[in-house]
């Protein structure tokens, strides 16, 4: 692990910042060293207070198995053969206490001094391993390392493959009387799966498997590849679920004949890659001494500690770090690696990892190196110095300004915006869709009145709107602003009266001419029914005792008929009014009557449709400037065959008086219906009487009874 010190003696903040770097993921790696093998790898107590294994295995206990007394082989440091190795297990006991788990390693490199020849063979290994090396206590000969308990047993086995798993069985069997936990680790070569050590693995009772990425070209690393690592670094941890698998890695180029990893490439391509694993364990190196001769373990440390990580959450994409001067108001934190100063670069890459962090400054200006931090607390004092120094250059992180208010205004706007959107999203649609429908409607209203000519004379490429004069048959589509403003929004000095159908109101178009508006009320008897009738007659019927339809508006709810203007009104303004009455002589009494009969023979006789009006009385009979009679009101009128005589219906129309008995009794429709109306109307024109009026003070006679009692 990296040397951390302090400038000065540390404040309680600095302790507490201290302990959040040390604690922090990206700065420090599980390593696991063999130690044994050679004498100035330094003692074990050495290697131990190097703070930089978290597993250390004594290697080897190079004998035993098929009968032989087993042998412990430590290369010089100390004679088991005459008790030379008490000392190592004080040695052994003060790593334990620091936390490092000791075991001992059986087999190494030479496989011809080991072997299991039988179950029973496998059972006395494991007894001998229990009762000299850990917890048990029936031992024949001294114990070669004195009271201290290892913590397991590692299995650096080659060669033979027979009763590996029965020796990993005993040996956990153990744990059932042992007073700590016996851990059993394994050493088998990348290749998956291993050859000699295969079955033994397969028992699940191995809880650190340190995988050998070295000598195997096949799946170490070799030309800047690391893909065969990752390959089978994969089978490995995928097959293991159960065990922590560690990296196994030569320490030095000098260590191995292949598999070498440079520390710079460990820590930026490799372990990214594999500490992803859920099982990933740490690093176990070969061996302490090339380790201590290439400081190995250092470099991967300070290779991991100053190599950028997968951005921190407490930093964002557009943080930084912004450059002042001055002095900071407590300590620093001090980071070293080893004898070497950590650069400009790694400092920055410490700083930014480390949420903790909220400066830092290099210590040595004259070559950029060394590190010194400040976390949270600290601040800039730009006071110079009492002794006069230069400023330092602190850079301190640049961080987002938090504006929580405005996303919670924006959340809260947000909220309470939302029904309101969906409200007005909802009456938009439903706008939309009224519109549609209202289109709809309109086009098929059309089609009812004047079928496909209609249609296309409205929406099609040659309506003959484009021509500044239109036909004289032509019937106009009004909108209806043209409509409201011709009759001065429906003005009540506008209004010229109210029939059945409803208001109608005298209006002016843009080019001058004097119309006569007919309004379908909403609380009329007559409806829709009634004004297609009318528009659909009207738009055919032409003849100079008809009045002339100019057009009709369908737009919104609205249903409305545009006729040509009668500047003397209808026939009962004048007929039934003791003045007026004056004004009509016999002469255009009699142009009146045979005006309105020519109307009625067109109808029945010479128009293109034989059409029974159904209505006819005084107030449908309209006057010109020259009191010429034209007939309207059609929207009861009834559309016959050609060759059609008389027809029934249920549903009788029209003004009580003016029916014909079979009509009004039986729902027999004919030619005679208008002929029995046109009687009483030519009885109340030459009268001047209404049809309705009583004739004699004992009999509530009509006009029609009246003249029936005086023959």
């Amino acid at each position: 692990m990296s040397k951390i010190t302090l400038s000065s003696s540390p404040s309680p903040l600095n302790l507490f910042f201290i302990l959040l770097l040390l604690l922090h993921p990206c700065e420090a790696e599980d390593v696991g060293i063999y130690w044994g093998q050679n004498v100035e790898e330094g003692n074990l107590s050495e290697t131990c207070a190097a703070s930089k294994y978290s597993f250390i295995n004594i290697a080897f206990l190079t004998t035993f198995g098929s009968n032989q007394t087993p042998q412990l082989n430590l290369a010089g440091h100390c004679d088991p053969s005459t008790n030379g190795c008490i000392s190592i297990g004080r040695d052994i006991i003060n790593c334990q206490n620091q936390g490092i788990k000791v075991m001992l390693s059986i087999g190494g490199g030479s496989q011809d001094s080991y072997t299991l020849t039988s179950s029973e063979d496998a059972k006395n290994v494991s007894d001998y391993l229990w009762n000299h090396f850990l917890g048990g206590t029936n031992y024949t000969s001294s114990r070669p390392f004195g009271d201290a308990i290892l913590d397991g047993i590692d299995f650096d086995i080659y060669g033979t493959t027979s009763h590996w798993d029965e020796l990993a069985r005993y040996l956990k069997s153990h744990n059932n009387t042992a007073t700590k936990t016996i851990y059993l680790t394994a050493a088998p070569q990348c290749v998956f799966p291993d050859y000699t050590m295969g079955s033994a693995l397969n028992t699940g009772l191995f809880d650190y498997v340190w995988v050998q990425f070295y000598n195997n070209p096949s799946c170490d690393y070799g030309k800047g590849s690391i893909d065969n690592i990752v390959n089978a670094w994969n089978k490995w941890t995928t097959s293991l679920k159960g065990a922590k698998v560690f990296l196994g890695l030569p320490a030095d180029p000098a260590a191995a004949a292949t598999g070498y990893v440079p520390p710079d490439v460990l820590a930026s391509k490799v372990l990214p890659i594999i500490n992803k694993s859920p099982n990933y364990g740490g690093l176990m190196l070969w061996s302490r001494y090339y380790d201590k001769m290439s400081g190995y373990s250092t470099d991967i440390q300070a290779s991991v500690l100053c190599t950028q990580q997968s951005i921190p959450t407490c930093r964002s994409h557009d943080s930084g770090f912004t450059q002042r001067y001055g002095y900071m108001s407590i300590a620093g934190v001090m980071v070293y690696d080893g004898d070497k100063n950590i650069d400009a670069k790694c400092c920055e890459i410490i700083c930014w990892n480390n949420c903790s962090c909220e400066a830092y400054a290099l210590v040595n200006h004259n070559n950029n190196t060394g590190c010194q931090i400040w976390g949270k607390g600290a601040r800039l004092v730009r006071a110079s110095g009492e002794k006069g120094e230069p400023m330092m250059s602190i850079y301190f992180v640049k961080h987002k300004v938090n504006r929580w208010w405005i996303w919670l205004i924006i959340g809260v706007g947000g909220a309470l915006s939302l029904p309101v959107i969906f409200y007005l999203c909802y009456t938009m649609w439903k706008k939309y869709r009224v519109k549609v429908d209202r289109k709809m409607m309109k086009k098929k209203l059309l089609h009812e009145i004047g079928g496909n000519a209609m249609l296309s004379m409205v929406y099609g490429k040659a309506r003959k709107r484009k021509n500044k004069e239109k036909s004289s048959n032509e019937v106009e589509i009004f909108s209806f602003e043209t409509i409201v403003a011709a009759t001065n929004n429906f003005s009540v000095a506008n209004k010229l009266g109210e029939g059945g159908f409803g208001p109608v109101y005298k209006g002016t178009l843009s080019d001058q001419q004097e119309v006569a508006i007919k309004r379908l009320s909403k609380s009329s008897g007559q409806g829709l029914i009634e004004f297609k009738n009318e528009a659909k007659l009207m738009a055919k019927l032409q003849h100079t005792n008809l009045v002339k339809l100019l057009g009709f508006c369908i737009e919104r709810d609205e249903r409305v008929l545009v006729y040509e203007y009668m500047l003397n009104k209808s026939l009962d303004f004048y007929l039934f009014d003791s003045t007026r009455k004056n004004l009509l002589d016999w002469a255009k009494r009699l142009n009146i009557i045979g005006g309105i009969a020519q109307g009625l023979l067109y109808l029945h006789k010479y128009s293109r449709l034989k059409v029974i009006h159904r209505d006819l009385k005084a107030g449908n009979i309209l006057l010109d400037e020259e009191l010429n009679p034209k007939i309207s009101d059609f929207g009861m009128a009834r559309i016959f065959g050609l060759r059609g005589l008389e027809e029934n219906t249920n549903r009788v129309v029209g003004t009580y008086g003016y029916m014909s008995p079979e009509y009004a009794m039986n729902g027999v429709v004919s030619i005679k219906t208008d002929v029995f109306s046109f009687g009483v109307l030519l009885l109340e024109i030459l009268s001047g009487t209404k049809n309705n009026s009583r004739y004699h003070p004992d009999r509530p006679l009509n006009l029609i009874g009246y003249i029936s009692f005086l023959k």
